[in-house]
């Protein structure tokens, strides 16, 4: 049986993805402050907490700096610049040709990968990622 090639990936902070899931986040936040007011007219005040809601959504939607590894039997994910990798199960979630969203567990680890930051290694880790066997931990 043929193995898989070992891949390394390095993810990088992706702006205009933090972007989008703290809109989708401050929306959210409205929707439910605009059913309480809808509900409870004294409420009104819920409005101004709105903006507060942007920060931690933007810090939460943050790409950290990683590595992301395929030895040829397992995929590691590291921190960059650290020797300690722990090893993960791989799940793709969203397939959009050029833009990928995977879960890596345990954790879950959500990694936004993009062909533009990726152009050197992209075929290699689509091809990785849908032809190597799923091992399960």
């Amino acid at each position: 049986m043929r193995r898989t090639p070992p891949v390394v990936v390095l993810l990088q902070p992706q702006p205009a993805v933090q972007a989008v899931v703290t809109l989708i986040a401050l929306l959210a936040s409205g929707g439910l402050a605009a059913w309480v007011f809808s509900h409870v007219p004294q409420a009104w005040p819920v409005v101004l907490v709105l903006p507060l809601a942007i920060f931690p959504a933007w810090r939460a939607a943050a790409v950290l700096p990683r590595r992301l590894r395929w030895d040829g039997q397992a995929w590691w994910l590291a921190e960059p610049g650290r020797d300690d990798e722990t090893a993960v199960q791989l799940t793709v979630l969203i397939d959009l040709d050029t833009w990928l969203l995977l879960r890596a567990g345990p954790g879950p680890h959500w990694l936004p990968l993009s062909q533009r930051q990726q152009p050197a290694h992209w075929t290699a880790l689509r091809a990785t990622l849908f032809a190597a066997p799923q091992v399960p931990q």
